[in-house]
């Protein structure tokens, strides 16, 4: 039988957090923040205990050991830190703190007290300070459980967050990974500066860690990766899920908001040239991982945008392994694009533009198709501009009405957009029919594009398809293009609508896997959508597979 050392405590209803704090928890200064945490991240007691209940009828919850290195921290922040992880609606859990060689006594003191009273707080004490790297890797290998989650000792975790975790590990126990969205902590306690993440991204994740918090990984996988890497403190957690996606892992997103980073004067959330090293191992990180997937290509900083965000700049094809097409029109495309690759059978590639796009600089044919160099890449797409050099593609967002929402719409280039969609490279469902390049090798593998569409809507589907299949779509802000006249999506033809939604209804209701359900579908913006139904559940079924 396994040894669970901190899961012998027995669940009880005392776990449960006051009233107040549940209240106190759920409290921004944003406005309409507030309005959604009301109707979508708040939790009462009764909730709580409903909660609890359920998971008591559980025949076999995963098990979670909580990762907590802990240097200097306040204690106050140490003890709400702890306490949002003793008062989980989820019973089954231990947190494994490492203190790397505190010197405050009131730390020491404070993590004293707690451990002795709480069997389920596993403490090491290094004797000196090791460092982040080193104190993880001591806080993994005291894990006992099924799955790890990383906590930071000043950070907090919503009380049903090990609840929804669990839920979806008992749904789909294939999974590897799962993260979830998170908000942050101001130096007050109040919550803001939401994000709402879209679901897994593998060429996103090239761009920044868009990750971050909560993240959970199966324990044997951290054990084949060998834990955090020495060396690239500042952006360990950054280095350890690129590497542990070297390889395909089922990566699931829960978009809940169920983890709070706390931002206070020495955090990287609040002053971003505090911790300067921490960028330089984000960077070297990429450098690697470019180097172990055997990919061609340099890595430096987006300087247009905060720091945290990078460019990887993948080696160009040769010329003459891509063909470059300019549509006549973007009628019976289908059609168009079959005859291309039908009548070129040497091209790896194909780029097609519509009537009036053209590229910006000599640079831009090359960005577009250098990503398709990635294996599971099948289509590129770029940035198009009007001649005022505002945006009118950055990426688009597939609604159920079959009629795409293009993000940032009208916004000049320099708007960066909701967390810098526009200005990243990252994945989307479907590129843009004026400006794409597709594969060969994918294109033989769905036998081209269905001519019974006769409009873009072709394209659509084949991207769907690709998808279905695990070949992504990319979007890259460095192909950039300029067009005096783009057809709208409102002119292609309501046939072809139909035939779209008819065909891909399911999946589209289901919401764009990279676009987040709880951002907008009616401006462009990215904002909050505050609507919702009069009757929404507040936690799963109790059913389980």
């Amino acid at each position: 039988m396994r040894r669970f050392f901190n899961f012998k405590h027995k669940p009880s209803l005392l776990d449960c957090p006051t009233e107040t704090d549940l209240k106190r928890w759920a409290t921004s200064h944003w406005i309409e923040y507030q309005a959604w945490l009301f109707h979508h991240s708040f939790l009462t007691l009764h909730d709580w205990q409903q909660l609890r209940q359920t998971v008591l009828a559980w025949p076999s919850p995963p098990r979670f050991s909580i990762v907590t290195p802990v240097f200097n921290t306040p204690p106050a922040y140490l003890r709400e830190c702890i306490y949002s992880v003793q008062t989980q609606a989820y019973p089954y859990w231990e947190q494994c703190l490492v203190d790397d060689g505190s010197t405050r006594p009131d730390t020491l003191a404070c993590l004293q007290e707690l451990t002795q009273q709480d069997p389920r707080l596993r403490l090491l004490h290094l004797p000196h300070n090791q460092g982040i790297c080193e104190a993880t890797n001591q806080a993994i290998q005291l894990a006992s459980g099924d799955y790890v989650a990383f906590l930071d000792h000043d950070d907090r975790l919503a009380t049903d967050a090990l609840f929804h975790v669990a839920h979806t590990l008992l749904q789909h126990p294939e999974t590897d990974i799962v993260y979830t969205d998170r908000d942050m902590l101001s130096p007050e306690g109040y919550r803001y500066m939401h994000l709402f993440k879209p679901d897994w991204s593998p060429e996103t994740l090239l761009s920044g860690n868009y990750l971050f918090h909560l993240l959970v990984y199966r324990r044997t996988l951290l054990q084949q990766v060998g834990g955090i890497r020495p060396g690239l403190e500042g952006s360990q957690d950054y280095d350890l899920i690129l590497r542990a996606t070297d390889t395909p892992q089922i990566v699931r997103h829960l978009p809940k908001m169920l983890y709070h980073w706390r931002q206070h004067p020495h955090s990287v959330s609040l002053q971003h040239n505090v911790k300067e090293y921490a960028y330089q191992a984000g960077l070297q990180a990429l450098q690697d991982t470019l180097q172990r997937r055997t990919l061609r290509g340099t890595v430096t900083e987006n300087t247009l945008l905060w720091r945290g965000h990078y460019r990887v700049q993948l080696q160009p094809a040769l010329a003459d392994s891509y063909r470059i097409v300019t549509l006549t029109s973007l009628e019976n495309y289908a059609l168009q694009v079959n005859q291309f690759f039908q009548s070129d059978t040497h091209c790896d590639s194909l780029i097609l533009l519509g009537p009036s796009v053209q590229p910006l600089d000599h640079d831009t044919l090359a960005e577009l198709i250098a990503w398709l160099q990635i294996p599971q890449v099948g289509l590129v797409t770029g940035k198009i501009l009007d001649s005022h050099h505002h945006l009118l593609h950055a990426g688009l967002i597939q609604r159920p009405n079959g009629q795409p929402l293009s993000v940032y719409a009208g916004h000049p280039e320099t708007t960066p957009g909701y967390m810098a969609v526009t200005a990243i490279t990252r994945n989307v469902s479907t590129p843009h029919p004026a400006c794409c390049a597709i594969k060969r090798t994918l294109w033989e593998t769905l036998q081209g594009l269905q001519i019974d569409y006769t409009s873009p809507y072709s394209l659509f589907d084949f991207a769907l398809r690709a998808l279905v299949l695990g070949y992504r779509t990319v979007y890259t802000p460095f192909a950039r293009f300029l067009a005096s006249d783009l057809p709208s999506f409102e002119t292609w033809s309501t046939t072809d609508r139909q035939h779209f939604t008819d065909h891909w209804g399911t999946w589209l209701n289901q919401g764009d896997p990279y676009y987040n359900p709880h951002l907008t579908l009616e401006l462009n913006d990215m904002g909050i959508d505050n609507y919702w139904p009069l009757e929404e559940p507040k936690y799963p079924e109790e059913k389980l597979p």
